[in-house]
């Protein structure tokens, strides 16, 4: 009897990745399809889940063909996703331009956030103190506030994930992960809902939505069986199970935590590194550390907690280097994030830490997950002039990746300063193949950083969660030990230590005079405003009345 393989599937934020991968964590193919981002208006970012399904269905077609015979031997498949709100509606779609999921990146909801934070209910102890516009619940008050008629057809709410296996299966069930990461649902307590905060926001008929009232599932338990018409398109066998998901950067940490994980719980920290960026640290006690979501039961492992710290805007902010500098080569993409960060490596390697020294970045495009955990923040840059050359872009590219490794060592001495003793970064994602980024981050965090072998980490995570579902690995852990692939650590160059030490006191400074002109403008935001002269300037003569007769 052929061995048994397993089906990852991926959704990202602009594409859907399907790998198949052996019962020991060996990958085999990998497959991609995109999907459009709607961007209807400024900070509004959606899209249409039937195009998301049908690059699904692509993708996973296109990864069985390139293994013959692969698809009667899947013995288990699982579903990751960006942590994106599907909605399903009577009628016409509730959102804008034919959409019905909200991307995480929506941003429409900031004030609808800000209502939720002056609430003070004890749910925002487990949002790092504020909570992010990302999230679910402002995104969903914001509809019933702006788009009532939209409200009132709505029939079901779903994290993406969800979404991907109740389109799989039929079966309208809710992952553990998605409702305590992104929901007011605290699953360590004997009533998950947060009912008197959702009455106070007047959402209390959000829990009659779907299943959202039932019992969730655990990442890794089955979800349901596969439906027959999807299973023909997509060349697979009917039946076969479907693991209950998770949100892609819990995905990505399963991925780089590596083997006899337990005994290191503490010091290592996985990170999810792309469009943006998730730090996602386990512990077995709670703890609650602020600016950082979480902490999170059972959002992974069953009995451990969790939390996420996170950059909005990481690989997104190099994108906007190359789509808006003058001296841009031409807009995003691999080749062109390659050829830039080549030429930043030469000069790096020629001119040494002078190379763009007065250029320096907050990189905090969209907002501030972590340290501060505020989403109504900007970046803060300096160094700023009139150049249009191509040192000029060179030097802003090279200022926007230091900066994001820079606040990565932030992060991570934020996180030790509230009982975490991490020394160990293990590093995931589409920030592996920037060699730029991964030499900043191995010389600029001041703790190790780790790579596993795995080409796709994030699609071998989701893999761990199918061979548990299938039942070839008795728990999540048990399919970390059994499928994780070997690390190597990056050795440090001690020729730059100086230099980044010097970069990260200067960001730091920098952090705190920004977060000090935002509290100025947050307070002249609040407070009454009339114009009025100044009382050492005579007012202004009070202009004549319009001619009558005259041109208007």
């Amino acid at each position: 009897m052929s061995a048994p393989l397993l089906l990852a599937v991926d959704v990202g934020t602009l594409s859907a990745r399907a790998g198949l991968f052996t019962a020991d964590g060996h990958g085999l193919a990998a497959r991609q399809a995109p999907f459009r981002l709607l961007r209807p208006a400024e900070h509004h970012a959606v899209y249409r889940m039937a195009e998301i399904w049908e690059a699904v269905i692509g993708a996973v077609r296109d990864c069985l063909r390139a293994e013959p015979g692969a698809g009667a031997r899947v013995a288990g498949l699982a579903f990751d996703a960006t942590s994106s709100l599907a909605l399903t509606a009577a009628g016409d779609p509730p959102l804008e331009g034919g959409g019905d999921v909200l991307c995480w990146m929506d941003h429409r909801a900031e004030a609808e956030a800000l209502a939720v934070d002056r609430t003070g209910h004890r749910f925002l102890d487990h949002v790092g103190g504020a909570l992010s516009p990302e999230s679910n619940l402002p995104k969903l008050l914001w509809l019933k506030r702006h788009r009532p008629q939209a409200w009132a057809r709505l029939a079901a709410a779903r994290d993406l994930c969800d979404e991907l296996a109740f389109r799989a299966t039929g079966i309208d069930r809710h992952s553990v992960c998605g409702l305590a990461c992104k929901w007011p649902y605290l699953p360590h307590e004997p009533e998950p809902w947060c009912r008197d905060l959702l009455a106070a926001l007047g959402l209390e008929d959000l829990t009659a939505l779907g299943r959202l009232a039932a019992r969730p599932a655990h990442v890794g338990e089955v979800h349901g069986p596969l439906a027959p018409s999807v299973a023909e398109r997509c060349g697979l066998r009917a039946g076969l199970p479907v693991a209950v998901g998770l949100i892609d950067a819990e995905a990505g940490a399963l991925g780089v935590l590596g083997r006899d994980f337990r005994g290191r719980m503490n010091r290592v920290l996985p990170m999810i590194a792309g469009t943006s960026t998730s730090f996602m640290p386990f512990t077995a006690d709670k703890r609650h550390v602020p600016g950082v979501w979480g902490p999170f039961k059972d959002a992974v492992f069953p009995g451990l907690w969790m939390h996420e710290a996170g950059q909005s805007l990481s690989g997104a902010a190099l994108d906007a280097v190359l789509a808006h500098h003058p001296a841009s080569p031409g807009p995003p993409g691999a080749e062109r994030h390659a050829a830039a960060a080549a030429a930043v490596l030469a000069r790096l390697d020629a001119e040494g830490p002078a190379f763009g020294a007065r250029r320096h970045v907050v990189p905090d495009w969209l907002g501030n997950r972590a340290p501060l955990g505020d989403g109504r923040v900007r970046a803060l840059l300096t160094g700023i002039g009139e150049e249009t050359s191509e040192r000029a872009f060179l030097e802003a590219y090279y200022a926007a990746a230091r900066g994001l490794a820079l606040q990565t060592r932030h992060i991570r001495e934020h996180l030790n300063r509230h009982g975490y003793a991490i020394d160990t970064v293990a590093l995931a994602g589409g920030h592996r193949r920037n060699p730029l980024l991964v030499r900043l981050y191995r010389d600029a965090l001041g703790c190790d950083l780790v790579l596993g072998e795995a080409d796709e980490p994030v699609l071998l995570g989701t893999a761990m969660v199918a061979a548990t579902a299938a039942g070839l690995s008795p728990d999540l852990l048990g399919a970390l030990d059994a499928m994780a692939p070997a690390q190597r650590v990056l050795a440090r160059d001690p020729a730059w230590a100086r230099a980044h030490e010097r970069a990260y006191r200067t960001y730091l400074a920098l952090f705190e005079a920004r977060n000090a002109v935002e509290r100025e403008a947050l307070a002249a935001e609040a407070g009454p405003w009339a114009p009025h002269a100044a009382p050492d300037v005579p007012a202004p003569a009070a202009a004549p009345s319009p001619d009558p007769h005259g041109a208007a």
